[in-house]
């Protein structure tokens, strides 16, 4: 079974020695809602500055993130005829590191097609869902402020090409300690074989605490976690 859906370069920058600020706007085209995702890309950037990420979707911050570490991402939901901003900035990490040149790190803003395939050749009993596994989710408390919130786990999809993305839903409970995500499938370009595979997937937010994950797969939920406070 082929399952549709790819992700699409739609906008890129760099911030560094190109300039603190970099901003990509794109308005979601076709009949369907889209993941924007802001991807980090190359980077020799110094190690005493890094990169944070926001996604706007019509004026309003959607996600936002750090993405200085390989592979690093943001992700939100939007809908045709939305107007999306990505804007990347450096922050100083103050960590004593000292660079004769900046750098530069690189970003991609990608659209990617939304993949909806009744369990992707999941185990789940209920078709509509999916399968996962080894949920964790975490505040870290230890110094220094601010606290951080982490949620990571395991789903299991159709092929070794698609993406899992956690993007909290909108909008959200009466009771502020309970954090709700979406769990998202996105297909990837490329030819990929149709083997059922588990991938990892995590979520990241800084400046945030929580008592409670409930974590959905369109409108099944997938796992509804305690979250553990780590000192």
């Amino acid at each position: 079974m082929t399952i549709p859906g790819a992700c699409e370069i739609v906008g890129k920058g760099s911030v560094g020695e190109s300039g603190e600020w970099s901003i990509s706007i794109r308005e979601v085209g076709g009949g369907t809602p889209k993941m924007m995702v802001v991807r980090r890309g190359n980077s020799n950037l110094c190690p005493n500055t890094g990169a944070e990420a926001a996604l706007a979707i019509n004026g309003k911050i959607a996600a936002a993130g750090n993405i200085t570490a390989p592979g690093a991402k943001i992700q939100a939901e939007a809908s045709p005829g939305d107007v999306v901003v990505a804007a990347v900035h450096t922050v100083p990490l103050n960590n004593g590191v000292v660079c004769y040149t900046l750098g530069n790190l690189e970003y991609t803003l990608e659209e990617c097609d939304l993949v909806y395939a009744h369990g992707a050749g999941s185990a789940a009993a209920d078709p509509m869902c999916i399968a996962t596994r080894d949920w964790y989710a975490w505040n870290n408390l230890m110094p220094p402020k601010p606290d951080d919130f982490h949620v990571t786990g395991e789903v299991q999809v159709g092929n070794p090409g698609i993406e899992v993305l956690l993007t909290p839903r909108t909008p959200q409970g009466i009771n502020p300690t309970i954090l709700i995500l979406d769990l998202i499938l996105v297909q990837l370009p490329g030819v990929w074989p149709q083997v059922v595979v588990w991938k990892p997937v995590r979520y990241d937010k800084n400046n945030a605490t929580y008592k409670q994950v409930q974590i959905f797969y369109r409108a099944c939920e997938v796992a509804n976690i305690p979250v553990v406070d780590v000192h």
